[in-house]
């Protein structure tokens, strides 16, 4: 009779492997007389279920392709522990004519699956049972459940027995620093969005690695996860606040949250980070915005179509009257032209009026549009009629001045000698010649003039405005900075600036004293731009 093995363990720590069952099942078929024709087998998987075995996936595959006759296995809870799935398995085998034995029952019929497949359900459950125990035993004890906490490090210890001492913790004080902080920050009233962007910008590492999210700060109500309402940082172990429950088609375990009055709670005080005040007026803060937000959700749902249409039909409205009122497209004045001094790449609009750096490590990272605009308007602030003056005082455009100023001569003189051969050839009184001469040469003075013309116009635009003028500059200059201060993007002052303002190279620098990043801004300006349309009159 051809047979196939089949093996399977949980863990390593067992005391029977899957070549130890395969040694027996080989030994039990010789003393059949069986014929071993391949042998599956399952390393370290749990008999819960069977979806995510690779081994009896394959042992199927060969049931169904009739490679051999007979399954042969240690017991019957090596091939499950499952009921349902004993019990889906062996009509299987039944439909392609295949027996299962088992050393330790024989060939299987109806009454094993029953019997021995309600053994093994309720072996399960116990087994969960004493899991669940010996863990709130140990909460009891004093450990803490679970693996790495911000703000605490594993205590790696034996016992007088020598066994490992586990679920022992001990403070970070660098990581309960910002712990502190964090909680003040909050309390303070600060948003979730700008404490992760102070951390960000400290270069402190979120718990997860990366990014600080406001996920992180307050994850979600129900299960009472986040860092803001960790019980533990107020010396309070939290404990049993979820179950698992197996999906019954995929096996999957899915976590159930238990009713508050089951959760157990055991004082810690030498884990204590945050004071009770501070810990208990977060609380109370993150319920109230909680609260906000689900009534708000509530009342979403509570809407009738009709409401929902009018106030869509406000919202465009009110769309529609900003529109009118900025009189155009309204963009920042720093669009597009922002980058960064450090890898000298662009600085680009990232999300929810964020710019970020293309470079993944930089520090200019999510910055927010608020605070890019207050650096450069400081920086526009210092501008003073003294460096305008200073770049038309300066080598390179004097060299413009001197080169246009040399050019329009050299083409004054070219033109003057085309006249006097014209004068000349008039007073000859050979109109054939005239004629013939002004026809090839009529295009050369044309174009003499449009080259002079050309570079008066350079020459005026590097020609330095008188003290007077200079100082109209400057003021309408501050002037328009002023409305952006009132209004980043007032088109009436964002327009004209977008034309005399070309580059802003954005500088990270590392304070010491606070321990963050500040950031500063140097402006290329165009000013040959800002005299043309601030020196006109008005």
């Amino acid at each position: 009779m051809r047979v196939a093995i089949y093996a399977r363990h949980s863990t390593d720590r067992q005391n029977t492997s899957t070549q130890d069952q395969i040694a027996r099942c080989q030994k039990h078929c010789a003393d059949q007389k069986y014929h071993v024709v391949d042998v599956y087998f399952d390393e370290a998987f749990s008999g819960a279920h069977m979806d995510n075995r690779p081994g009896i996936s394959s042992l199927l595959m060969g049931a169904f392709d009739n490679r051999f006759d007979r399954i042969v296995c240690e017991d019957l809870s090596r091939i499950s522990r499952d009921q349902g799935d004993i019990a889906h398995f062996f009509k299987k085998m039944a439909f392609v004519g295949i027996d299962v034995e088992t050393i330790a029952e024989g060939v299987i019929n109806e009454l094993h699956i029953g019997l021995k497949g309600t053994m093994n359900a309720l072996y399960l459950k116990d087994l969960s049972d004493k899991t669940h125990r010996g863990v709130v035993a140990a909460v009891l004890r004093g450990g803490v459940p679970g693996g790495r906490t911000f703000g605490y490090e594993i205590v790696h210890a034996l016992d007088a027995n020598g066994d490992p001492v586990r679920g022992k913790r001990r403070i970070v004080e660098s990581e309960a620093a910002i712990i502190r902080q964090i909680f003040e920050m909050y309390g303070s009233g600060q948003k979730l969005k700008h404490i992760c962007e102070y951390l960000d910008a400290s270069m402190i590492v979120a718990p997860g690695g990366g990014r600080w999210n406001p996920t992180t700060l307050v994850g979600t109500r129900s299960r009472k996860t986040g860092l803001l309402r960790n019980t533990l940082y107020k010396g309070i172990v939290t404990f049993n606040r979820q179950k698992y429950r197996k999906h019954p088609t995929t096996g999957r375990k899915l976590p159930v949250v238990r009713p508050e009055h089951e959760w157990i709670r055991v004082p810690i005080p030498e884990l204590q980070i945050v004071d009770d005040d501070v810990f208990d007026k977060v609380q109370d803060m993150l319920d109230q915005r909680s609260s906000k937000a689900a009534e708000y959700r509530e009342m979403v749902k509570l809407r009738s179509s009709e409401e929902t249409k009018q106030q869509h039909k406000n919202l465009n409205r009110n769309w529609r009257e900003r529109q009118i009122k900025t009189k155009g497209r309204v963009t920042a004045v720093f669009s597009g032209r922002l980058r960064c001094s450090e890898h000298e790449t662009k600085i680009g609009a990232h999300w929810a009026d964020h710019y970020s750096c293309m470079i993944k490590e930089c520090v200019h990272r999510s910055v927010p549009y608020d605070q890019l605009t207050d650096i450069i308007l400081r920086e526009a602030m210092r501008l003073k009629p003294e460096d305008i003056a200073d770049f038309y005082d300066s080598a390179p455009v004097r060299e413009k001045r001197e080169r246009s100023g040399s050019r329009i001569q050299a083409a004054e003189t070219k033109l003057q000698g085309l006249r006097d051969r014209a004068e000349h050839i008039l007073n000859s009184l050979d109109l054939a010649s005239a004629n013939i001469w002004f026809e090839d040469n009529a295009e050369r003075m044309r174009l003499v003039r449009l080259e002079i013309d050309r570079e008066k116009r350079k020459l005026t635009e590097v020609q330095p405005p008188d003290k007077a003028r200079l100082r109209i500059i400057h003021d309408r200059f501050q002037g328009l900075i002023a409305k952006l201060r009132a209004w980043s993007r007032d088109p009436e002052a964002v327009t004209p600036l977008r034309h005399m303002m070309k580059l802003y190279h954005i500088h990270a620098n590392w304070d010491e004293t606070s321990k963050c990043w500040y950031r500063t801004c140097t402006i290329e300006y165009d000013f040959p731009a800002m005299v043309r349309i601030l020196g006109q009159k008005k």
